[in-house]
């Protein structure tokens, strides 16, 4: 049984290499005639291409016959189907050839007949061709030459094209080097495996002419598309390791693309920048110091500022700084926004919210639970740059984070305050029970907080266990 089954094999293959044999000289007659035409259309010649015209015909039909006759020897039940691929069109639907001018394509093929057929076609339409004449060389040139895309023959002598493709897959992507595999066989078998095994698309000899044009064409912009995007990636990387060493801290990935958008988005320190101070604050740092070897205090508090700088990445805030366990985020800047009052009191009150998360992730490994205080003022500051040349980093200056830190302090764990201002841009959407009018700070006036219990509209947050007293 196992010799029947490799006889039946080797039978099958002697069948295809035969196939291929046979259609390729055909297809070659199929594909100079059409050249031909052409080139003495364009001399005004146009009284020779009818008797060229009957020579393509002629050819067509014996393809067409061969095919049937060999498929016959392989399996006589099979219905001899009309091959859609030997149909020779006209170029006339072939895009502007202007567009490939840069275009670099490999034609790899075992027939030199082929391999100039192919190159004159392609140059005919503006792309530069080289050759090669099988795998190893295929490989050679596409390391010395750098195509932007290569037409690959699948029956070559030696390294077949499917092992070719293989071996180009394995540093190189679709997107980075398409290859069209080429073959001479009217079956789907090499497609499909070379679909399989990396190849971006195939055409079938004899090559219909516009649809070769219209797939390379569609390769070439796909590649250069895929060029486009890698390069715009480079330079917003560039842009965004920039823009964070600017600023002296980390900034989300959403909220880097808005800037690497804006060219102006430095140019920071000509005018008052209104922004909102978020101040959350860990309670109870002494009895927490004399309970905790020195390791869980690290431990626990990268726990919990870890957690609140997720929360201001959430909302869109940048974490301006983190000094022992208090952290400081803005709203406001280095982007502006209509919402973002609305988002840094949203952002305050998800604060004192992951504080159950973050307890629970910290149970789980015998740490302690800790509470927070949170404070929000709003009001202009002033963005300085500070040091020079290369390393220069921005700052924001000014009365509200200063009183972000005084209204935190008035916070017992668990509650959010709000400074006037903040309430008053709040409106209707804040819910507050209880103000409370702070110590007036020397040369400063008394500071009038609200207690934050939720926000309506679109942010619709509250805290679970805010009840009015």
């Amino acid at each position: 049984m196992a010799q029947r089954d490799e006889a039946l094999r080797r039978a099958q293959e002697t069948m295809r290499r035969l196939q291929h044999e046979v259609r390729t000289p055909i297809s070659q007659i199929v594909g100079y005639s059409e050249l031909l035409e052409e080139e003495l259309e364009d001399r005004g010649a146009a009284d020779l291409v009818d008797d060229l015209r009957k020579i393509r015909d002629a050819a067509t039909r014996l393809l067409d016959l061969a095919d049937g006759k060999l498929r016959d020897e392989q399996d006589p039940g099979a219905p001899v189907l009309p091959d859609e691929d030997a149909i020779v069109k006209g170029d006339a639907e072939a895009a502007d050839p202007a567009e490939g001018l840069a275009a670099r394509i490999l034609v790899v093929d075992e027939d030199a007949n082929d391999r100039e057929l192919l190159a004159r076609r392609l140059e005919r339409h503006g792309f530069a061709v080289s050759s090669a004449r099988d795998g190893i060389e295929a490989l050679r040139r596409i390391e010395s030459d750098a195509p932007d895309l290569v037409l690959l023959e699948v029956m070559l002598p030696g390294m077949g094209g499917l092992e070719v493709l293989e071996r180009v897959r394995r540093q190189r992507s679709r997107a980075e080097l398409p290859i069209i595999l080429a073959t001479a066989l009217d079956d789907s078998q090499d497609a499909v495996e070379g679909l399989d095994r990396g190849a971006n698309d195939y055409v079938t000899k004899p090559f219909d002419f516009p649809v070769v044009i219209a797939r390379v064409r569609s390769q070439l912009d796909a590649h250069r598309t895929a060029r486009q995007v890698a390069q715009l990636a480079r330079q917003l990387e560039f842009r965004s390791a920039f823009i964070r060493e600017a600023l002296g801290r980390d900034v989300s990935g959403d909220l880097l693309v808005e800037m690497a958008e804006r060219p102006d988005v430095l140019d920071l320190g000509h005018e008052y920048r209104r922004v909102i101070a978020v101040v959350a604050d860990v309670r109870g740092s002494r009895l927490r110091a004399s309970a905790l070897e020195p390791a869980q205090e690290t431990g626990v508090l990268k726990n919990v500022l870890d957690g609140l700088s997720e929360v201001v990445e959430h909302h869109r805030g940048i974490v301006d700084s983190v000094s022992g366990d208090s952290l400081m985020a803005l709203f406001g800047l280095p982007l502006r926004a209509d919402d973002d009052t609305e988002r840094a009191a949203a952002c305050a009150v998800a604060m004192q919210l992951e504080m159950e998360e973050i307890n629970a992730r910290s149970s789980r490994v015998q740490l302690p639970a800790l509470q927070i205080g949170v404070g929000v003022a709003s009001g202009d500051v002033v963005v300085v740059g500070l040091g020079t040349g290369d390393h220069v980093k921005y700052k924001a200056v000014g009365e509200p984070l200063v009183r972000a830190v005084r209204i935190e302090e008035q916070a017992r764990a668990g509650e959010v305050w709000i400074c006037a201002g903040t309430r008053e841009a709040l409106g209707m959407l804040a819910n507050v029970h209880g103000e409370a009018e702070l110590p007036a700070a020397e040369g400063d006036e008394p500071l009038r907080a609200y207690r934050l219990l939720g926000l309506g509209g679109a942010s619709l947050i509250s805290l679970r266990t805010a009840t009015p007293e």
